[in-house]
């Protein structure tokens, strides 16, 4: 009895540390990271490591119990052994029916089959181990048999089979070429059925476009045992024609002569429609269908070579329509298209056949006369009377709507004559095109032949173009400023008019070298240095308690303003030199804000967001709309100097600025008068209202070293209305 109650009485012990787990260092990590609830509450037990032991686990388990336990295990186990070996016992049983009694039946059946010409039938036996036992070996051999039995019953099958399914279309055709065999893809793109054209000749497929040169070229490859490829122009049944890519080959025997000949061919007119359309991109004008500049270049290369060849003069013409602008502003882009593919159509019909019309670009087209007289003389009078009748010809009036509106348009055309391959191309191009601008310069609506004198023009331009790129890197560039005065005749600013001081021409004409820099890109680092030195200019002033209020307006060109980084070139310039904005103002021209409105809207917004102001600069001499004016974000209206000069003579004039004064002051803008050179027009803007004046009443542009002199402390206020000497 006290063995058993000391039995029942004694324990098992199961001790195990309490370590920090990776879980753990979420609450007792470093203390910033562990979470609010945590940290409020508790200000130790932080910094574990994971590993730490941070104390011990012991379990007590009564001895009795844990033997119990144990024999109810025991016996469970012991249960479910017995059920397994009966078990594997029956599935001994049931694999040695299935693996061979079974598989012999198959074996037996499958050979009954094969007897019977089921050639289809196979014996398919899962492998039990990585060996095969002999039944599977025999099964394989089975199967082997039959493959080869079978495969020679379906091979001409299969060879049918995959010719009949082909995208391709493929014919056969005995040795006089009549067809043995069709299939489906053939039917398909010739339209006509199976038993139309077995027995038939592939000549009824013939559209007569197939050059005869191709069949002879075919039956030849044929006819030396050789295959041949080419392309055809067929016609379907239904009338359709169609280009197909062609393979035709001959077909040999077991001994090597040939029997029939094979043919497969592909429909190839999606292709060729698609290889004429990128064509039709690459060397022709969309809008007119014109060669391009690609095709003309191309095309005037052929004429020089001709021409070297014969001896024969030519002659290329440039013609531009005059004013084309006017129309696209005033009548829309749609509008302007119409013209200019009437303007080609005219051109095709004025023209000789053999002369080619190409559109340059724009309103610009080009004329390559070829053949022309060997005498010099002779074949410029048949140049000019070639060109002069397509120029007449675009004098008459257009009908550019259904509405009957008649615009009467105007050209005017460059001429120049070549003789042989000496004359590159692009030279060709530029000789005719100072041509042209001749003709514009001598009133438009006129021809002009070029001649050396012009070249000698192109050659100095050349040179001042060359030394352009250089001059702002040599200091050559400069500002002057030209002040700007209220109606007391105090100064309020300036206007920057860029200079160029060449080292040898001297002074040279800004109405020369900026045209020239606009036209070479030359006018977007010009225009980007005028803007620095400005701000350089504003921040000096800006030291001055008698010079900070000015105001300093420079030229912006159309070029400059629409490039991309415009506004952050202007941003980083403010930036940099830390001026006021609002002392900045940018004059724009009316070509400028009407090329691209709301583009231009949204960047003018843009720098005005930063505090620069706006004028509208030569304002009335373009073609604006009021609609336009009103939404555009502008501070200031400059008259152009054009209507101030002949004011107190010409009525128009003084029309002119007084509606410009009174349509400002409905729209709130503020007007300043330039080319005020006199007290009479001082007098009259003033009496017309204007309060701003510009001009050498007050005094001529100058170096910022004369300014100083004249504009500075008390002579900031101009005392004298006369004109400045």
């Amino acid at each position: 009895m006290k063995s058993l109650a000391t039995r029942a009485s004694a324990t098992s012990f199961y001790t195990a540390p309490i370590r920090i787990e990776p879980l753990c260092l979420k609450c007792h990590g470093a203390q910033e990271a562990a979470p609010p609830g945590i940290r409020d509450r508790y200000t130790s037990a932080y910094g574990y490591r994971v590993g730490d032991m941070r104390g011990v686990v012991s379990i007590r388990i009564p001895t009795a119990k844990f033997e119990e336990r144990v024999m109810r295990l025991w016996g469970g186990q012991l249960l479910k052994s017995l059920v397994g070996y009966a078990t594997v016992f029956l599935a001994l049983g049931l694999i040695l029916d299935w693996l061979v009694i079974r598989r012999l039946t198959h074996l037996r059946v499958s050979t009954q089959r094969i007897a019977a010409g089921n050639y289809a039938t196979r014996i398919a036996f899962r492998q039990t181990s990585r060996k095969t036992d002999e039944i599977v070996d025999l099964a394989a051999t089975f199967n082997r048999m039959a493959d080869e039995v079978q495969s020679r019953d379906r091979s001409l099958e299969k060879l049918t089979q995959a010719v009949e399914q082909s995208p391709a279309n493929i014919v056969i055709t005995d040795l006089r070429g009549q067809i043995e065999y069709a299939n489906a893809a053939c039917v398909n793109d010739t339209g006509y059925s199976r038993e139309e054209l077995l027995g038939a000749n592939p000549r009824i497929l013939q559209s007569g476009r197939t050059p005869a040169e191709t069949y002879r070229a075919l039956w030849e490859a044929l006819s030396h045992g050789v295959k041949w490829e080419g392309e055809f122009t067929n016609r379907r049944k239904n009338g359709e024609e169609y280009v197909e890519w062609a393979i035709v080959a001959p077909v040999r025997d077991a001994e090597g002569a040939i029997t029939h000949y094979l043919a497969v061919k592909q429909d190839i007119t999606d292709k060729k429609r698609a290889e004429a359309e990128i064509h039709n991109l690459a060397y022709f004008d969309p809008l007119t269908d014109l060669p391009n500049r690609r095709l003309l270049m191309d095309r005037l290369g052929q004429a020089l070579i001709a021409s070297k060849r014969s001896r024969a003069y030519g002659a290329l013409v440039i013609l531009d329509l005059d004013n084309f602008k006017v129309l696209n502003d005033t009548r829309g882009h749609d509008i302007g298209d119409r013209l200019l593919k009437d303007v080609a159509q005219r051109l095709m019909a004025h023209v000789r056949q053999e002369d080619t019309v190409a559109r340059l670009g724009g309103d610009e087209y080009v004329v390559i006369l070829e053949n022309l007289s060997e005498d010099e003389a002779s074949a410029a009078l048949q140049a000019e009377s070639i060109a002069e009748k397509a120029r007449q010809a675009l004098g008459q009036p257009f009908i550019l709507d259904g509405s009957g509106y008649r615009h009467e348009a105007t050209a005017s055309a460059g001429i120049t004559l070549f003789q042989g391959a000496d004359a590159s191309t692009d030279l060709l191009l530029k000789q005719a095109d100072v041509a042209l601008y001749q003709a514009k310069d001598a009133g438009r609506d006129r021809l002009r032949f070029f001649n050396h004198a012009m070249q000698a023009a192109i050659d100095a331009r050349a040179a001042l173009e060359s030394a352009l790129r250089h001059a702002i890197g040599n200091g050559e560039l400069c500002l002057y400023f030209q002040p700007q005065v209220d109606l007391q005749g105090h100064i309020i600013g300036a206007e920057a008019l860029l200079r160029w001081l060449h080292p040898r021409q001297g002074s040279i004409s800004p109405a020369y070298f900026i045209p020239l820099a606009e036209e070479t890109g030359l006018i977007m680092p010009i225009g980007d240095w005028v803007l620095r030195q400005a701000c350089a200019q504003l921040r000096e002033w800006a030291k001055d308690p008698a010079s900070r209020h000015l105001q300093l307006a420079i030229n912006v060109s159309g070029h400059q303003f629409h490039q991309t980084h415009f506004v952050d070139q202007v941003a980083a310039c403010l930036a940099e030199s830390g001026i006021d904005p609002s002392r900045l103002k940018l004059e724009l021209t009316e070509s400028v804000v009407l090329s691209n409105v709301e583009e231009v809207i949204e960047r003018m917004q843009q720098l005005k967001a930063l505090g620069i102001s706006f004028s509208m600069d030569d304002f009335g001499t373009g073609y604006s709309s009021l609609s336009y004016l009103k939404r555009l974000p502008l501070d200031q209206i400059k008259i152009d100097q054009s209507f101030v000069r002949d004011l107190t003579e010409n009525p128009n004039d003084a029309a002119i600025i007084r509606a410009i004064l009174a349509m400002s002051q409905s729209l709130g803008l503020d007007v300043i008068a330039e080319g005020v050179e006199t007290q009479p027009q001082h007098e009259f803007l003033t009496q017309c209202g204007c309060r701003s004046f510009q001009g050498y009443l007050f005094g001529k542009p100058m170096p910022i070293e004369d300014w100083h002199t004249h504009f500075s402390g008390a002579a900031a206020r101009v005392t004298s209305v006369d004109p400045v000497v």
